[in-house]
């Protein structure tokens, strides 16, 4: 069974916005565990940046893709 990919926009803490964020599972999945404190994101100018759960202030569910 293949996981679901679920996309999201997050804000972070700084106000800046990731559009289209891409995560295998549900992002909350990711942040339950305590050895997963980093997600790589991609920003718009395609720099990948590592947010911490910390910094995430909004992680809006836009769409989940099969």
């Amino acid at each position: 069974m293949a996981k679901k990919i679920h996309v999201y926009d997050i804000t972070v803490s700084t106000g800046e916005v990731f559009k289209n964020v891409e995560v295998k599972g549900p992002i909350s999945r990711i942040y339950s565990r305590i050895a997963n404190d980093f997600i790589p994101v991609e920003n718009e100018s395609g720099q990948t940046v590592e947010l911490t759960k910390y910094q995430v202030v909004k992680a809006e569910l836009v769409r989940v893709e099969e």
